[in-house]
């Protein structure tokens, strides 16, 4: 084996190597050791980004699963709202058909016939704070019947009998039409 004394600066660039490729002890190049080291630690470099850079994309497919249930839950909360805002102006209608004459709900509140109480009763949430959207575009429905019928009671009796459908619609914007139907009957002795 051949050993070889050198100073400091020539030690730092040369180094003992136990055979050269002709099979004799020689000495080789530290920078050439390096710069093979410096290659496969280049190549798992790239590895790490190419990894990193599947980690962001499978993040980034995640986020957008977030926020596309989050805008799905918007549009739920909203269309609930809507949905309650319609159930209470169609309950308010009714509460108004209950303390009014039985012979005059048909003339006062029914669609077909535009009358007063129901032009105001519509106007109220058409228009305002509280008004539903594309109301004004899809006008509510209101049906009355009303029924005179006999009483099996003694002495015999009759009683009158209304028969109410109303049907509020609304629309937001680049949805289909919604509609909230509710149906109630008053029932009310005659004297």
């Amino acid at each position: 084996m051949l050993n070889v004394k050198s100073s400091p600066s020539i030690e730092q660039g040369l180094a003992q190597s136990p055979q050269t490729e002709s099979g004799q002890p020689g000495t080789r190049r530290l920078g050439s050791a390096r710069s093979s080291r410096s290659a496969a630690l280049g190549s798992q470099f790239g590895i790490a980004l190419v990894e990193a850079m599947v980690a962001v994309v499978i993040f980034s497919i995640g986020i957008l699963g977030i926020v596309a249930m989050q805008a799905r839950s918007t549009q739920m909360m909203t269309d609930s709202l809507f949905r309650a805002q319609a159930s209470q102006v169609a309950t308010e209608l009714l509460s108004e058909m209950w303390t009014s004459d039985p012979s005059q709900r048909v003339q006062q509140f029914a669609s077909a016939v535009g009358g007063v109480r129901y032009m105001q009763w519509k106007t109220r949430f058409e228009v305002g704070a509280n008004a539903l959207p594309g109301a004004a575009a899809n006008p509510p429905i209101v049906t009355v019947q009303t029924v005179q019928m006999p009483l099996p009671t003694v002495p015999p009796s009759n009683y009158t009998s209304t028969d109410i459908t109303i049907t509020v619609f609304w629309q937001r914007a680049g949805a289909p039409v919604s509609r909230y139907t509710t149906t109630a009957r008053i029932t009310e002795p005659q004297s």
